[in-house]
C-alpha cells in the first residue's frame, strides 16, 4: 500500500490544533513522511517464551524468578472501506491520532488490543495481568525505542492503547513480565496468553480478531498460546563459608549440581552409587578428607548410619555425593552434607579448578564468617591456606583409646549444657591453646587521651596503657622466639609475650567488646563441660561467663594490637585491643601471682607462683585426660603449653 493511495482519506481527519502540533513534532522528529499503515504482519507471528530453562519435557525451571517474554504483542488492523482495501497494522502515529482501536475503560469501548497473560500452578493461578498502556504522548515518540510502556501507568481511558505494533516500525515492541515463585509449589504450570487484536473496516465497529486469508476478512476471536513448564526448585542449597562456591541438590528426585565463581557444573542425574542419603540418631562430625572417603563412603559414616531412600518415605539427615570428573570438563565432586544444619566439606572440580568447599551450617556461618574470613585473609598474606588449617586432622591417644579431630569438626561443635568435665568453684578460668580476646571500651567524659598504639605487626614488643582499662603487654628478650612450623605457623610462631588485660573499669569507661574464647584447646569454665578442642561461646552462648573477663592474664606468642584514641580534640578515649595467639590465659585470676612470673627470669621462686603453675597444670592435663571421648587438645598446641608449663 502506497502513501498516495492514503493520503486522500487521511485529509478528512480533523484534529484539535494542539494535537495537530503534537503530530508534527513527532514527526519532524521520527522522519515521518506518512501516516499510512504497514502491512505483512500477522499477531500469529508472536511468540511467548519462558526463562531460564533446562531441557526436559516440559522445560524445566530451578529459579523462584522466571521470565515470560511476549516479543510482538496483539496489533491494531485497519483498512479503509473500499473493495480493493486491504488490512494493514496501524502505525504508532496513526493510533496516536485515533486511527483503529483503542481504550481499557470499562465504561467505554474498552476495545484496545492487548494481551493477557495466566499462569496457573498446583496451588492455583500465580499471576494474571495485561499488557501495559504504551506512551503515545509527544514525549513517547522521543524515547529509544520510542513508544514505551507510560510509566506510570495511566488509569483507565477511552484513548489508552495496550497494544503492540509492526516489527518493521521503530517502536518498542513485546512485552516481559517477571514471575516470582518464591513459596510457591515445585510441579507443573501453565502459561497461558491470549492475544486479542482489534480490526476495524473504515467507520465500522471495532472487531477482536486478526485479517484472514484474503487481508480483507476477519477471523474474529483472540489468538491463545498455552505453554508448560515445570518448576523443580533445589531443595537444599549448601554454600562455602568463604564465598567461593555452592552446592546444590533434589533428594526426590536424585540430582545435583555445584559451583566454583561465575563456573558452574551441568545439572547430574543421582544414583544410589553417585547420590546416598543416611539416617542416624545424634551427631555427626563431617570428614576432613572427603576425598579419602570416595573409595568406601561407608568408612566415613558415623556409628548406627542407616542407607535412607527418600522415595520410600524415609527422611535423611546425611547426604554423601561421589561423582568422577568426565570429560569435556572434567566437573567432580565429593562431599558430605548435613541436611540439617547445613555444615558441608566437598571437594569440587569445575572446569578444571580444583578446591575445598566448606561450612560450618547456616547458623554458624553466619556467626564466624567475619572472623574466618579475617583468618584467611591473613593466612593468604603469609602463604598459608586456611583450607588446609581446617582440614588438619589432631590425634589424641591416652594408651586405652585413639581419637581424632580437625578444626574443621571443632568449629561444629557447640558444648552441651551439662556438666561433665573438669570443674573449678570459682570465677577464675584457665585456657590453653588458640585463645582470641577482643575488647574494647569507650570514655565519652574527662580530658582526651593521647595517641597511644602499638602491634606485633608493627614489630612493637611492648606497649603500656595509659587508660585504667585495656592492655599492657611486655616480652621476655631472655626467651627465643618460638619457630614457626605446621598449617598453624602463622599464630604458633613468634616472640612470646605476657599480656596483661584490665576490662569493665569503673571511672566512665563503658565496655563496647568483651569476648574471650579459646578457639582450640580446653577450657575449665566453672560449670561448663571440658575437653573440647573448640568453644563456640561467647557467639553462641551469651551466658558463659569467660565472655565478660574483668582481668586476662596470658602468656605465649600472638599476634595483638593495642591502641587509645581520643574522642575528639579535648575529651574521650577509644580503646581497642585484640589477641590471637597459642598459649595460656588465666581469667579473672584470684592469686597475687601472675603468669608473668613464670617467664621472668629475674624473678625469684615463690609459693604463690609455684601454686598458680600447679593450678594450671592440675586443669589443663585434668581436662585432656578427659579426652579419650571428647575431643582433644592439638599436640602442636601441647608441645607449645608444655614448653610454657
Amino acid at each position: 500500500m502506497s502513501y498516495r493511495s492514503l493520503r486522500r482519506p487521511r485529509r478528512r481527519i480533523s484534529l484539535p490544533h494542539s494535537r495537530v502540533g503534537v503530530v508534527r513534532v513527532a514527526a519532524a522528529a521520527l522522519m515521518i513522511t506518512s501516516l499510512a499503515t504497514i502491512t505483512g504482519v500477522s499477531a500469529a507471528d508472536a511468540t511467548t517464551t519462558v526463562t531460564p530453562t533446562e531441557v526436559g519435557t516440559p522445560p524445566l525451571v530451578r529459579g523462584d524468578h522466571v521470565g515470560i517474554n511476549i516479543d510482538l504483542g496483539a496489533l491494531n488492523y485497519v483498512r479503509a472501506a473500499t473493495a480493493t482495501a486491504t488490512f494493514a497494522a496501524a502505525t504508532p502515529l496513526a493510533t496516536a491520532l485515533g486511527s483503529g482501536c483503542r481504550g481499557d475503560n470499562a465504561a467505554g469501548t474498552n476495545l484496545s488490543a492487548r494481551d493477557e497473560v495466566k499462569v496457573t500452578g498446583p496451588a492455583g493461578v500465580v499471576l494474571s495481568t495485561t499488557s501495559p498502556v504504551r506512551n503515545l504522548t509527544s514525549s513517547g515518540f522521543f524515547t529509544s525505542p520510542p513508544n514505551q510502556p507510560a510509566s506510570p501507568q495511566p488509569v483507565p481511558s477511552n484513548t489508552n492503547y495496550r497494544g503492540d505494533f509492526a516489527a518493521t516500525n521503530p517502536a518498542y515492541h513485546g512485552w516481559k513480565q517477571t514471575l516470582d515463585l518464591t513459596g510457591k509449589p515445585a510441579g507443573v504450570y501453565t502459561v497461558v496468553t491470549t492475544s486479542s487484536s482489534t480490526t476495524k473496516i473504515g467507520t465500522g465497529p471495532c472487531v477482536v480478531g486478526v485479517p484472514g486469508p484474503d487481508n480483507k476478512s476477519v477471523v474474529p476471536g483472540a489468538v491463545v498460546q498455552t505453554q508448560t513448564f515445570e518448576y523443580r526448585p533445589w531443595q537444599v542449597n549448601f554454600k562455602d563459608v568463604f564465598g567461593k562456591g555452592a552446592v546444590t541438590a533434589n533428594i526426590t528426585p536424585r540430582e545435583f549440581a555445584f559451583s566454583l565463581g561465575t563456573n558452574s557444573s551441568v545439572v547430574f542425574q543421582g544414583t544410589r552409587q553417585k547420590q546416598s542419603f543416611y539416617s542416624f540418631g545424634g551427631a555427626f562430625l563431617l570428614p576432613s578428607d572427603p576425598e579419602a572417603c570416595s573409595a568406601l563412603i561407608t568408612n566415613c559414616l558415623p556409628n548406627g548410619a542407616v542407607e535412607c531412600d527418600p522415595a520410600a518415605g524415609c527422611v535423611p539427615r546425611l547426604m554423601a555425593i561421589s561423582q568422577s570428573g568426565s570429560a569435556p570438563d572434567n566437573d567432580g565432586i565429593v562431599g558430605f552434607f548435613d541436611l540439617e544444619t547445613k555444615a558441608f566439606v566437598a571437594v569440587v572440580n569445575v572446569h578444571g579448578n580444583k578446591t575445598t568447599l566448606t561450612s560450618l551450617g547456616t547458623v554458624n556461618d553466619a556467626l564466624y564468617h567475619t572472623y574466618l574470613q579475617n583468618l584467611s585473609d591473613q593466612a593468604a598474606a603469609k602463604g598459608i591456606d586456611l583450607a588446609s588449617i581446617l582440614a588438619t586432622e589432631v590425634g589424641f591417644n591416652n594408651g586405652h583409646y585413639e581419637t581424632s579431630l580437625s578444626l574443621l569438626n571443632a568449629l561444629q561443635i557447640k558444648p552441651s549444657a551439662s556438666h561433665g568435665g573438669v570443674h573449678i568453684s570459682s570465677d577464675s578460668t584457665v585456657q590453653a591453646g588458640v585463645v582470641l580476646d577482643i575488647y574494647a571500651s569507650m570514655r565519652l567524659s574527662g580530658p582526651a587521651c593521647a595517641t597511644n598504639k602499638a602491634s606485633s605487626a608493627a614489630g612493637d614488643r611492648r606497649y603500656t596503657r595509659h587508660e585504667d582499662n585495656g592492655y599492657t603487654v611486655t616480652s621476655t628478650d631472655l626467651a627465643p622466639d618460638v619457630p614457626p612450623a605446621g598449617p598453624l605457623g602463622a599464630i604458633v610462631g613468634g616472640p612470646v609475650f605476657h599480656i596483661l588485660g584490665k576490662f569493665r573499669s569503673g571511672s566512665g569507661a563503658v565496655p563496647l567488646v568483651n569476648t574471650q574464647s579459646a578457639v582450640i584447646g580446653v577450657d575449665t569454665a566453672a560449670n561448663e563441660p571440658g575437653g573440647y578442642p573448640v568453644w563456640i561461646g561467647p557467639f553462641l552462648d551469651a551466658a558463659m561467663h569467660t565472655a565478660n573477663p574483668r582481668t586476662l592474664d596470658y602468656v605465649g606468642t600472638a599476634t595483638w594490637s593495642a591502641s587509645e584514641t581520643p574522642l575528639s580534640a579535648t575529651a574521650g578515649c577509644l580503646v581497642v585491643d585484640f589477641t590471637l595467639g597459642t598459649g595460656v590465659a588465666v581469667m579473672n585470676n584470684p592469686l597475687p601471682v601472675g603468669l608473668g612470673s613464670l617467664i621472668d627470669a629475674t624473678g625469684k621462686p615463690s609459693p604463690q607462683a609455684r601454686k598458680l603453675q600447679d593450678a594450671i597444670s592440675t586443669a589443663v592435663n585434668g581436662t585432656v585426660s578427659q579426652a579419650a571421648s571428647t575431643p582433644p587438645i592439638d599436640s602442636v598446641l601441647s608441645s607449645v603449653l608444655g614448653g610454657l608449663l
